[in-house]
């Protein structure tokens, strides 16, 4: 049970807050606009997320190992502080409602004393602190020689407050293959998102602060222009939960964060640290237990229970014994999970509708540990979606 808080109530009256030392969150200056090469980061990132390819989520800034099996849990991470002016009201806002936080700095942003001491107060509290480079530079687009830079100069600052960093995550989610392993050299679990609340566009000066136009960002559905929370929700809801991106160095973002959390408690959701094991085991460095998912073979739904990208598994029957093999619904793509073959968006209904499929792979000794099932070749099923026509190779009965 939360207890009541106390923030909302400066947010509709900020004179009064000045006599209760709340006035702090509302000093800077309202967020400035996203500059076109941020805009491109921000989509591409997104679309990126969207195409849930667990199977590139070694190279990947924006994809986190973890894909599914998320029980209606966030872990709420917050970007770019910390914020004298912010931060610690989003720590009492986690706080009113039981739950801590990761806060992936800059490491400018530490520039006094106070900025050292309110990082330790936030682990002393249970909150986790994690790197988010020096100076927030694209790190897809740096040289070799700025990148040690961004992750070192922070990672020593980190050291130096004994705050004992262990994840990281790339500005924009933008990563190569060897920047990646660079971050990884450190000791850091490279850290996306599955949930992006895109609150530096809800931020944006573009449009009024708290419309996010379709100019800025093309991934916010029309009738969530002006509402940040049923945005969030409906992701949440999508995804079954996950890894939760805000950044606190936006008022607005202080502003709606109580709301957005009592939102989802509503519909059931949950918050965990970012270290939670049972939640992220991947992220972790833990082995998931065993789960079925597409690929595995089954004779009943009963044996397909799980749900991704806001579908329902289910047993795909292929002969006249019941022998067949997970899938979900799709349109046009369809999720991974690591450790298990890469899967393809096709029809098993002569074009009506989509199924996800696993592609031949040495996963599945090339469809060989799929009985009744050979390497075919399949269409996408592109739907009513974006993605582009493609084959692939995949798990099928024989023609």
């Amino acid at each position: 049970m939360r207890s009541t808080l106390w923030f909302p109530l400066c947010a509709a009256f900020g004179m009064a807050c000045m006599t209760i030392g709340c006035s702090s969150a509302f000093d800077d200056e309202e967020s400035p606009e996203a500059t076109q090469d941020e805009i491109e980061a921000w989509n591409s990132a997104y679309e990126e997320n969207a195409s849930g390819k667990a199977d590139s989520a070694g190279c990947s800034g924006v994809i986190v190992p973890d894909r599914n099996g998320f029980n209606k849990r966030i872990a709420l991470t917050f970007d770019d502080g910390p914020s004298l002016a912010n931060t610690q009201t989003v720590a009492e806002i986690l706080e009113a409602h039981g739950t801590v936080g990761t806060f992936f700095v800059n490491g400018k942003n530490i520039k006094t004393q106070e900025h050292k001491a309110l990082l330790k107060r936030l682990k002393a509290k249970g909150h986790i602190i994690a790197n988010h480079t020096h100076t927030h530079v694209n790190m897809a687009q740096a040289s070799a020689a700025t990148v040690t830079s961004e992750i070192e100069r922070t990672h020593s600052l980190l050291k130096e407050l004994d705050l004992k960093p262990r994840f990281f995550r790339f500005p924009y989610g933008a990563s190569t293959c060897a920047t990646a392993d660079k971050v990884r050299s450190y000791g850091y679990a490279v850290t996306g998102w599955h949930i992006d609340s895109a609150d530096w566009c809800f931020a944006s000066s573009t449009g009024g602060v708290g419309t996010c136009s379709p100019s800025t960002f093309k991934h916010v559905p029309n009738e969530f222009r002006s509402d940040i929370a049923g945005f969030v929700l409906s992701q949440a809801q999508a995804k079954g939960g996950g890894v939760l991106l805000f950044h606190d160095i936006h008022t607005y973002t202080v502003s709606k964060l109580d709301t957005i959390l009592s939102r989802l408690e509503q519909n059931g959701f949950k918050f965990v640290p970012l270290s939670d094991t049972s939640t992220f085991p991947l992220l972790n460095g833990s082995a998931p237990k065993p789960s079925a998912w597409v690929g595995t073979p089954c004779t009943d739904d009963s044996q397909c229970n799980f749900t991704a990208s806001g579908s329902s598994g289910f047993c795909w029957t292929y002969d006249d014994s019941n022998l067949g093999f997970c899938s979900l619904e799709c349109n046009g793509y369809c999720p991974d999970k690591s450790g298990t073959a890469p899967t393809f968006c096709t029809s098993v209904d002569g074009g009506q509708t989509g199924q996800c499929v696993s592609k031949a792979s040495e996963a599945n000794h090339q469809c060989s540990d799929l009985p009744g099932t050979d390497p075919v070749s399949a269409q996408r099923f592109v739907g009513t979606s974006t993605a582009s026509a493609a084959t692939a190779l995949v798990c099928l009965p024989s023609p």
